[in-house]
């Protein structure tokens, strides 16, 4: 999550929380500082949401091996290496720059960094150039700031949907494209670029929701998952809610809104969004932040609710590019 910008009114974590499961009294912060084993392949995994699996992905993106992904880093082009091979072997479709799954920039620091960007080509002609676009930021601070839920976390339940949707064999209505940004950290800069240079393959002016994952690792902190942006009729909070009874493990808050995540990029040039988001006060942007903090089992939930929020908005009867051609900031 952003760090240059101050929470808003309605940012969730102005009251006092118990500390998640890690950072509680009497736990060990500083956790096994030892490297992880082989890479998961992950397209073998017959569950996309697999706790295992899942589990593996983000031990190595938040491995001291990466030391934090920070722009620019070794970490973080090993972590886009990651992502986009595993783009690769799902078969998601590239959507870069010529150079496969990459849309390289260079950030405001000179850091050369990228986005990784894949898709699922619509299946319905007349909504074919629509979009709805899942993301995640892939960076953090690097130098030992290992970044578990800031935010491997969210890029761990990319990976899962990506799998997920695949395995599904069928085509959604409107495209999917899944975004895994660099450089949130230092202001939205992988987003930004998205939004002002997207690639050739995708129409900026069809793009008809954001579904956006950030910090979703730490839902035992206070046992609630913030789904911001879904406010009463939209099309977003119709979409969680028709999947939230399938998720019973889950205290789902609707409504509230964010500019503090790379959904700023959108709701500013009038796309909604659904923002994913648990709260993390002991950590956020600490050196706890580690893989060995993160509720595995409520992050597979995550993963899934959020999967299928994005592939509802995806296949939706409603117009909703009119929707977002009526709208200027949808911010709050």
């Amino acid at each position: 999550m952003n760090v240059l910008r101050t929470p808003a009114a309605v940012w969730p974590w102005v009251v006092g929380i118990a500390a998640l499961t890690g950072c509680a009294a009497g736990s060990d912060d500083t956790g096994d500082s030892s490297l992880p084993g082989p890479q998961p392949t992950g397209c073998d995994r017959i569950d996309a949401y697999d706790q295992e699996a899942m589990t593996a992905d983000l031990a190595y993106l938040a491995s001291p091996e990466l030391d934090g992904r920070a722009p620019g880093s070794e970490g973080d082009e090993l972590a886009r290496d990651f992502v986009a091979d595993r783009f690769a072997c799902l078969g998601l479709t590239e959507l870069g720059t010529g150079e496969g799954f990459l849309q390289r920039f260079t950030d405001d620091e000179n850091n050369e960094t990228a986005n990784v960007l894949g898709m699922i080509p619509g299946a319905q002609p007349s909504e074919l150039d629509e979009s709805v676009v899942i993301s995640a930021h892939l960076d953090h601070f690097g130098d030992g700031w290992l970044g578990a839920n800031d935010n491997a976390s969210g890029v761990t339940a990319l990976l899962a949907i990506a799998q997920r949707l695949m395995n599904e064999g069928e085509r959604p209505d409107r495209t999917i494209v899944f975004a895994a940004f660099g450089a949130e950290e230092t202001g939205f800069q992988g987003a930004e670029r998205f939004m002002r240079r997207a690639p050739a393959e995708l129409d900026l002016d069809q793009v008809v929701y954001n579904v956006n994952m950030d910090m979703v690792g730490s839902y035992a902190s206070s046992a609630t998952l913030y789904a911001l942006g879904t406010f009463r009729g939209t099309a977003g909070r119709e979409a969680v809610g028709a999947h939230v009874d399938d998720h019973p493990t889950l205290d789902v808050s609707l409504g509230d809104g964010s500019d503090q995540s790379d959904n700023y990029s959108f709701c500013s040039r009038g796309v909604p969004y659904v923002f994913f988001w648990t709260e993390d006060e002991p950590c956020y942007h600490e050196r706890c932040d580690r893989s060995e903090r993160i509720d595995y089992e409520a992050l597979t939930e995550i993963a899934s609710l959020s999967g299928a929020t994005a592939l509802t908005l995806a296949n939706s009867d409603a117009d909703l590019l009119g929707a977002v051609r009526a709208a200027q900031n949808v911010c709050f």
